[in-house]
């Protein structure tokens, strides 16, 4: 563990093992912990005691920090300061409206052979010392994250039993907003579970790190650049994210919906719902992707989608 040397560091220490005892990754705490510390050992050597005018200093931007970066760097420290308000350390919390509104990133929009690409690429992932499982782990993984449109936190904290082979479906607990949900496995990717589950047999999360905590979001990210170089996407601009195998799922959902003529209202409340979305203007960001990328879909009605916009603007009115 990086060593901690600021006034906080007994309180971290306490923190991580409450979270890791939780089944939060232990390496993933202590790097965000570390971060924080080494702010405070930093710029107030001398202080025993947090205040608000140090989290008003933390909770500047930094050079060069993109608002989401921030938002997570926050929230992050949001959800320690409400650890010591539990444990009566103090009462003092990260002010809402320091905290950015997070915005889009640019998404690569993956084409159907960019899938192909990625997943070959994931099913012939070397074997590494370093990150023992890989080969298993990663065909299963993306190809959840894409099938379900996932977030790319939401594999990670999968229980095993959350995985229900009798009604082939997937509960996603305690994910963005603190909501659970649960989705449908297709029989491709039901059948690919099943072999994963059997070779793996007993242990806590779906996908357990050979230290038996969770794979940390750092982890799949260097997968995931592995499985781009072998594809030749790693030096695209944008370059491809995990995050828009979830992109990739859901605008294709719509590209199927609407080819089928289905209400467009209705199919993006479903979408909504399935992609445990809280506004509908998030879902709505996924209809921006289709007409630059998916234009020569012919059995589309655009004009559908006027119906959507005019629906949930009389919506918006009514509630104002």
């Amino acid at each position: 563990m990086t060593k901690l040397n600021s006034f906080l560091a007994g309180q971290f220490h306490d923190y991580i093992e409450f979270r890791s005892s939780l089944g939060f990754s232990k390496k993933s705490l202590e790097e965000r912990a570390a971060t924080f510390d080494r702010f405070l050992f930093e710029q107030y050597p001398s202080h025993t005691r947090l205040s608000p005018e140090i989290l008003f200093k933390w909770a500047e931007t930094r050079q060069n920090e993109h608002p989401n970066g921030k938002r997570a760097r926050l929230f992050t420290t949001e959800t320690f300061l409400k650890y010591l308000c539990e444990t009566n350390y103090c009462d003092l919390h990260i002010p809402p409206e320091a905290i950015p509104r997070g915005e889009h990133f640019n998404s690569y929009i993956l084409s159907d052979r960019n899938l192909e690409d990625i997943f070959h690429a994931a099913d012939t992932i070397p074997v590494h010392l370093l990150s023992p499982n890989r080969e298993y782990v990663m065909p299963v993984m993306l190809r959840m994250m894409y099938c379900c449109a996932l977030r790319p936190g939401e594999p990670f904290r999968l229980l095993r039993d959350d995985i229900d082979f009798t009604n082939g479906t997937i509960f996603i607990r305690q994910s963005k907003k603190h909501k659970d949900r649960t989705v449908w496995m297709s029989e491709e990717l039901f059948t690919i579970c099943k072999e994963y589950d059997d070779i793996f047999g007993d242990r806590p999360f779906f996908f357990t790190s050979p230290t038996k905590t969770m794979y940390t979001p750092s982890w799949l990210r260097s997968q995931f650049e592995i499985c781009l170089k072998k594809s030749g996407l790693y030096d695209e601009n944008p370059r491809p994210r995990p995050y828009d195998l979830r992109h990739a799922s859901a605008s294709r959902v719509i590209l199927k919906w609407l080819g089928e003529g289905i209400n467009s209202v209705e199919m993006l409340y479903r979408l909504k719902v399935h992609l445990g979305h809280e506004k509908f203007e998030d879902t709505m960001w996924y209809l921006h992707t289709l007409p630059n990328n998916l234009v020569n879909s012919t059995k589309i009605d655009w004009g559908s989608l006027d119906v959507v916009y005019s629906t949930l603007e009389v919506t918006n009115d009514e509630k104002n």
